[in-house]
């Protein structure tokens, strides 16, 4: 079909082509295209009757089926230097130019590295370091690609405010030359945010393990230029707590990340491997973490990881990690004891536990012609043990080195759309992820993704008609019936969500917008069995899929200040599985309801959870 955006397009790539060939002057104002819908082959006048006649049933034929021709045409040059290519003549780096825009003269140094010239007023960056992202090599034919690949090579660094590139064309000798001034950034950078969820539905609070109120403080710093190549040191520390009031926490948490980002691949590879992984940079993170759940148990966790990151293309990133690894240490306390002789999994669920894998996603950001759409897409898969589980199974026996070590592959895909109007957005999100563990010598019979890895639902990011991890399983009552519900964490080896929010602008306060949010979200968790008939109607089944389905709707408002965005949701948990009338077991009568599959439960669909959060959900 004929489409205007389509010749729009064909004429940008025709551009491209010459101005990735040197042609640097070349523009839209040398081409256009002509569309021609008219059937000029009857005004020919030499046609005799016969072929008239034939020719004019062909256009009634066209009428049915009507065509257009499309010619792309050269118009006249105006200017000859137009059809000229040009050569990169000198490019000149100031990495470090002071936030007034005035270089000092009598300051500076000026050095030439691979062909580049870095004239630093302070010395602030690794000349060498520089040049290497320059794309523009003098004497090298001038391409549009290598250009916007300079600019987004500095830009994708981060270490500076702003980026200033200009030219300057030498037509005599056909050549263009450049000069870059870059405003650095502040080296130091601190941020913190604030984050919480309350319940407001008291049938729903678990009594010890966790509180009724969560809140949440993460701190942030950020060296952005060690060594002088803009190697970036970030440093987040997270804590939390959850009480029922303020006279006893009942949890705390502590995560202290370190991650140190390297600005290319390190790699054993030459320059030119290198470069075929657009803006790729390198990752090291070293994460500990302690969470104490009162009188339940201890948490710590160490995590290590190197990986990779790059762009395939402008819309892509991908990130793959070919060493993880991590180390979970459970200290049990006396109610977490009594839990285990009441209920055995939880020995299995929440014990030590050693990931020894690799990791990558994929993440997309992509429009259709229509430019107010917008999508995005990311896939990540995760594996543990599968290699050296196999070669060293021995090992992984009780008492043994690898003991501990978990055997698992799972994959998650997550996808999200957003209709943009003047004042409003519709937003969609879809979450499906899945995991399968196996078998070690320790760990035998119908084995689950260890806690730390599994999936979980409600809180502030997912279902917002529950309190955090306190949905599912399934349709499953154990987890809100055993000591009533104290010990009431939830996690599964599958979930599956739909998200959708309508989100419009309300009213400008103290010049920060109001907005309003309405949503719906629907989904649960599940273990892809019963783990040998431990945990009945936990497990995905197609046949009862609807009746687990949960569904919460709700109202929020979100106060944008510019620099982050605090969002305050209220979620009516309007459809609760847990609720449905095939739960007629006489130890969960108060989980009964004759509503048709726990839709609108009396004196629970309108008592809503309160979540807030930094940002937006999805």
């Amino acid at each position: 079909a004929f489409d205007y955006n389509t010749v729009d397009q064909e004429l940008n790539r025709i551009i491209g082509i010459f101005q990735n060939n040197g042609y640097y002057k070349f523009s839209r104002d040398e081409i256009y295209a002509d569309a021609d819908s008219s059937y000029t082959k009857l005004i020919d006048p030499t046609l005799d009757p016969f072929e008239y006649v034939e020719r004019l049933a062909e256009l009634n034929k066209r009428k049915q089926n009507p065509d257009v021709d499309v010619y792309i045409r050269l118009r006249p040059p105006k200017d000859s230097t137009r059809f000229l290519p040009y050569t990169v003549g000198h490019f000149t780096v100031i990495p470090d130019v002071p936030e007034d825009g005035k270089i000092p003269s009598l300051d500076t140094t000026s050095e030439l590295h691979r062909n580049i010239r870095v004239l630093s007023t302070e010395n602030t960056f690794d000349p060498d370091f520089v040049a290497r992202n320059v794309e523009l090599r003098p004497g090298s034919l001038y391409t549009m690609d290598n250009y916007s690949q300079t600019l987004n090579n500095f830009s994708k660094l981060g270490v500076w405010q702003n980026i200033n590139l200009t030219s300057k064309v030498n037509d005599s000798l056909r050549q263009v030359n450049y000069l870059m001034q870059l405003i650095p950034s502040k080296r130091m950078y601190f941020s913190q945010d604030l984050e919480g969820s309350s319940l407001l539905n008291a049938a729903q609070l678990s009594q010890v393990g966790s509180g009724k109120v969560g809140l949440a403080m993460n701190f942030t710093l950020r060296n952005r230029n060690i060594a002088r190549k803009a190697i970036q040191l970030e440093n987040n520390l997270r804590t939390g707590i959850e009480f029922n009031d303020f006279s006893k926490i009942l949890s705390t948490e502590l995560t202290l990340t370190n991650r140190l980002i390297i600005p290319w691949l390190v790699l054993p590879a030459t320059d030119s491997f290198k470069k075929r992984f657009r803006n790729g940079r390198t990752i090291v993170s070293a994460d500990v973490s302690l969470i104490d759940r009162f009188q339940y148990y201890k948490l710590q966790t160490i995590n290590l990881f190197m990986g990779y990151e790059w762009k395939p293309r402008n819309n892509v990133t991908v990130q793959f990690k070919p060493l993880n690894l991590e180390f979970t240490k459970v200290d049990p306390d006396v109610l977490f004891y009594q839990s285990i002789k009441d209920f055995p999994l939880l020995a299995y669920t929440y014990n030590n536990g050693l990931i020894v894998g690799m990791n990558a996603s994929y993440n997309a950001t992509f429009n259709p012609v229509n430019a107010r759409h917008v999508n995005m897409l990311r896939v990540y898969g995760e594996e543990s043990g599968l290699l050296s589980g196999a070669l060293f199974r021995g090992l992984t026996e009780k008492g043994k080195l690898m003991e501990n070590l978990f055997r698992f592959v799972k994959l998650d895909v997550d996808y999200r759309h957003y209709i943009n109007f003047r004042n409003s957005t519709l937003a969609f999100h879809a979450f499906a992820g899945a995991g399968f563990a196996f078998e070690t010598a320790s760990k035998q019979g119908q084995v689950s993704l260890p806690f730390f890895k599994s999936y979980f639902a409600g809180g502030p990011l997912s279902m917002r008609g529950w309190q955090l991890r306190k949905l599912g399983i399934g349709s499953n009552l154990f987890y809100d019936t055993v000591f009533n519900g104290r010990f009431s964490d939830k996690y599964a080896d599958v979930k599956i969500e739909a998200n959708v929010e309508y989100r419009f602008n309300m009213f400008q306060l103290f010049g920060w917008w109001v907005r309003g949010a309405a949503f719906v979200d629907a989904g649960n968790i599940w273990f892809r069995n019963t783990l040998n008939g431990s945990l009945p109607q936990a497990d995905l089944s197609i046949g009862r899929f609807y009746k687990d389905l949960a569904v919460d709707a709700g109202l929020g408002t979100r106060i944008d200040i510019k620099y982050f965005l605090l969002r305050f949701d209220f979620g009516f948990p309007i459809k609760d599985p847990r609720y449905g009338p095939y739960n007629t077991d006489p130890g969960t009568q108060k989980y009964y309801s004759t509503s048709a599959d726990g839709w609108f439960v009396r004196n629970v669909w309108n008592k809503p959870a309160f979540q807030f959060a930094i940002g937006y959900p999805f």
